[in-house]
């Protein structure tokens, strides 16, 4: 049975490297978002408050899932995301620009 206990060792090695290759994959995508956010926005930022507060991280979602999260934490953030159908939104659309650029991180991942 000691060829059964390295096979496991060795998957919950290669199990613990995959988590933290996520996790530095996750962050760089979290604040590639917030950096484009900051500097694509469809306003002119009259006090810098939403572009100051445009934050990306990153937190775990439960066992083996890793969720990135971009946020805006000026009080009015949540209008210029929501409405007049989106026409202020800079948020969603900062994930929708970088749609490929985040499948290629994602894909580094497994790749790795």
């Amino acid at each position: 049975m000691s060829g059964l206990d390295e096979v496991m060792r060795n998957l919950e090695k290669w199990q613990a490297q995959t988590l933290d290759r996520a996790r530095r994959v996750m962050e760089e995508i979290a604040n590639h978002l917030a950096e484009y956010a900051k500097a694509n926005h469809p306003w002119e930022s009259q006090t810098g408050e939403s572009q100051g507060s445009i934050r990306g991280f990153v937190e775990e979602a439960g066992p083996g899932v890793i969720k990135a999260t971009i946020s805006a934490g000026a009080g009015y953030d949540v209008f210029l995301e929501l409405a007049k159908d989106g026409r202020w939104a800079w948020l969603w659309p900062a994930v929708e620009a970088n749609m490929d650029e985040i499948k290629r991180k994602l894909d580094s991942i497994i790749e790795a």
